[in-house]
């Protein structure tokens, strides 16, 4: 018994001599991820506002690799012995800013410099991280933002397309890449959900335990989600993200396509006749349980990885639709093939089995992509535009090509066709296909004089940070331009226009330019995208895309449209009933619509 507490009275000591270790060791990781933090934002100033980096006299990459180590292990004085040696010499009388900013033409809403006063940082270093700050770019170019305003990759950001994602300086590197990109060429910042300087302080320590590929790829779309901006799901996209399968573990695939909602998860069809004879579940049910977890909660732990502007994205990134990888979000991260289903099936609720399919069976995969191969035939067959009887001409945006724009020669009998129909419906429910069509031929057509529908700001050369107005932009294109004369008098008749989470980015803009073409114009559906502007993509070590929307696109009035999306006139959203019919419900209520007026 002597021997048992002499033993437990040595374990008690050496704890307690181990303790004091165990909080010096991690006051030291705090300090070092904070160092870190500290150089990411100064570092990033200095390669985006500097002279020298706009000059192309910065190697930013080289820099940072070169710094981080001394830079993580430095105490107060040495940190900012190495900040003041990385800036190197600038003028610290420049004035304050006096740029004469107005807001309409500028967007400044992401501006702000309080962290410059961290009274860690010497006057010295004040001073001239303020100068930085205050500095005009007059070359009219830079060496890292692209100098076009429109969909653009960001200039000579190396890919490192061997990286092994086992070196922590390169992992850092990622995030001090992603994260300036975001702090100074991304116009929505303003609108996230959470502060942009404390995720970066978060993601300090996750990005530090990276060590292989599928938690390097797990920390960036952690980064991605936090932007709250949908065009960053394309860094999931099959030709960037490599290990998709492992993050979200979707080894099971349910035997049918459905579509996710707030309330449940709808059967629109099952993958073959013998999977639907063989299943509890029938088409049209709703799942609103699984595993005993409501479908509301259960969604929102499997959306936790997934980059969106808003929860209709979360929703359609969930679902089946447009689902050309296989991907089914909504069942990831299950343990095993039979899961517990409650049902609602008309007015009954059913406890039932559901069988999944295990993906690891070559016959069931086999089986998956036939069905996905089906739909891209299937989608073949659909007609850009068509008639709907003979006073109704529907547009389809995504299945509209540039082959089958008018030849000259047909421009006015086109034209005449189009103004003599009652209606005129644009399903824009899918990525315009041919954006020609829409920013000249069809307001051409439709005799719209050029006019200003919207505000489109781009990142200004001279002051990254800030965003500046750029008009005409907003213009439909090239009419006022190239002398071309809109045709006849503006079409008075009915423009209804289909939205839904699918409606994106260019989607988004061209809805905004069609509902303001005439007095008579409705959009019918539900919360789109919210992520409208062209894309700015950055080049990450490993050869991967960040993307994010680069441009700000808001209202005539300033309103915006990220994240919020476009608003319907009419709010459409198909039940399950709808979603089970053969009939597309959302056509068939714009038909109503233009039969009744209501």
């Amino acid at each position: 018994m002597q021997t048992i507490k002499y033993y437990f009275l040595l374990l008690l000591a050496s704890l307690l001599l181990h303790m004091p270790n165990v909080r010096a060791q991690e006051a030291n990781i705090k300090t070092q991820n904070q160092n870190i933090g500290q150089f990411i934002k100064i570092w990033g100033l200095v390669k985006y506002k500097s002279q020298k980096s706009i000059t192309g006299k910065f190697n930013a990459d080289r820099v940072f690799l070169t710094l981080i180590d001394s830079v993580t292990n430095a105490n107060e004085k040495q940190f900012n012995q190495l900040m003041l040696r990385m800036i190197g010499d600038i003028d610290v009388s420049l004035p304050t800013k006096g740029h004469g900013y107005n807001s309409y033409q500028y967007l400044l809403k992401n501006v702000n410099y309080n962290w410059i006063k961290d009274k860690r940082y010497t006057v010295l270093l004040r001073q001239k991280l303020t100068a930085l700050s205050n500095y005009v770019n007059l070359t009219g170019k830079h060496q890292y933002i692209p100098a076009v305003w429109h969909e653009s990759d960001i200039p000579n950001e190396a890919s490192y397309p061997t990286y092994t994602f086992n070196q922590e300086e390169v992992n850092l590197l990622t995030l001090a890449k992603a994260w300036n990109a975001v702090e100074y060429l991304f116009p929505y910042k303003y609108m996230m959900d959470r502060d942009w300087k404390k995720v970066l302080m978060e993601m300090v320590p996750v990005f530090r335990e990276i060590n292989n590929r599928t938690s390097y790829e797990k920390s960036v779309l952690m980064l991605a989600v936090a932007i709250n901006d949908t065009h960053a799901v394309e860094f999931m996209e099959s030709g960037n993200m490599k290990m998709t399968n492992v993050i979200f573990n979707v080894r099971y695939y349910p035997p049918f396509d459905y579509k996710a909602q707030a309330g449940g998860i709808v059967i629109k069809k099952f993958l073959n006749d013998s999977l639907a004879t063989n299943s509890a579940l029938k088409i049209g049910d709703e799942i609103i349980a699984i595993n005993g977890i409501k479908v509301a909660q259960w969604l929102k732990e499997r959306a936790v990885l997934l980059p969106a502007s808003n929860n209709a994205v979360k929703y359609r990134e969930l679902s089946t639709s447009d689902n050309n990888r296989g991907d089914t979000f909504a069942f990831s991260n299950i343990q095993g093939e039979t899961l517990n289903m409650k049902v609602k099936r008309d007015k009954a609720c059913l406890n039932l089995k559901l069988m999944m399919l295990d993906r690891q069976n070559k016959q069931i995969t086999k089986l998956i992509e036939n069905d996905i191969v089906q739909k891209r035939a299937k989608e073949k067959t659909i007609k850009g535009r068509e008639n709907i009887g003979n006073d109704i001409t529907l547009i389809r945006a995504g299945y509209l090509f540039d082959k089958d724009f008018p030849e000259d020669k047909d421009l006015a009998q086109l034209s005449a066709e189009l103004k003599s129909k009652k209606a005129i419906i644009v399903d824009m429910r899918k990525y315009p296909q041919g954006p020609g069509f829409f920013s000249y031929y069809l307001p051409l057509l439709l005799g719209k004089e050029p006019f200003a529908f919207a505000r489109y700001y781009a990142a200004d050369l001279k002051n990254p940070g800030v965003f500046i107005h750029r008009e005409g932009i907003e213009n439909y294109m090239y009419v006022a331009k190239d002398g071309t004369k809109p045709m006849g008098t503006l079409y008075t008749g009915k423009i209804i226009i289909l939205t839904n989470e699918e409606t994106q980015s260019m989607g988004e803009w061209f809805t905004m330019m069609l509902s303001q073409l005439n007095n008579n114009t409705t959009i019918i559906g539900s919360q789109t995208a919210g992520a409208d502007g062209d894309l700015k993509r950055l080049t990450l070590p490993g050869g991967y895309r960040f993307s994010f929307t680069g441009n700000g696109i808001f209202y005539p009035s300033g309103r915006e449209t990220q994240r919020v999306g476009i608003i319907p006139d009419i709010y459409f959203k198909p039940s399950a009933k709808d979603l089970m019919g053969i009939e597309d419900a959302q056509l068939q209520r714009a038909l109503k619509y233009i039969k009744e007026g209501k």
